[in-house]
């Protein structure tokens, strides 16, 4: 079972729209593995500069998406992270009886309680911590409380049935 088999196309391109507009993130739906199904990708410039450079996604996105998927399939709740420079990501699950079919994620927020790792940044785009610095200035800024209730409210919205609790362990 995916997602697509749960709702039409057109009403996960809704929930995906408003989740990124609700988070201020880029925003996609995701298969149970974490192979993007819809995404909502207006990302910021130091987002698209990462993501345009295979190596920077790998080493900055990739780790982080595995780690939370990881996560989301041993816990069937939503987990707030930080990407390895700072940036704050969500993975809200979507389950049906007890198994993960997929998942609502979301990245790209710069941490108000976090600061952004220019250097990282820089070395792995190979570029200065002023680029990064300038690349950041139209990242939004987001709380990891705040996001935790946006992914508390979806993750309501998309599981209506209670989890057994041996799965929530």
């Amino acid at each position: 079972m995916t997602p697509m088999d749960l709702k039409p196309k057109e009403e996960w391109e809704r929930i995906v729209e408003r989740f990124a507009l609700d988070t201020r993130m880029t925003a996609c739906l995701t298969d149970d593995k974490g192979t993007p199904l819809i995404c909502r990708s207006d990302r910021t410039p130091l987002c698209t500069a990462i993501r345009e450079n295979p190596d920077a996604a790998t080493f900055i996105c990739s780790q982080i998406n595995t780690v939370m998927l990881r996560a989301v399939k041993k816990s069937h709740l939503p987990e707030v992270d930080l990407c390895d420079v700072g940036l704050l990501r969500i993975a809200v699950p979507i389950c049906r009886d007890g198994e993960l079919v997929g998942l609502v994620t979301a990245c790209g927020l710069a941490s108000k309680e976090e600061e952004l790792c220019d250097v990282l940044v820089a070395k792995q785009l190979d570029i200065t911590a002023g680029k990064v610095r300038e690349l950041a200035q139209e990242t939004p800024f987001g709380s990891e409380t705040d996001l935790t209730r946006a992914g508390a409210r979806l993750f309501l919205d998309l599981n209506p049935k209670p989890f057994p609790k041996e799965k929530r362990q």
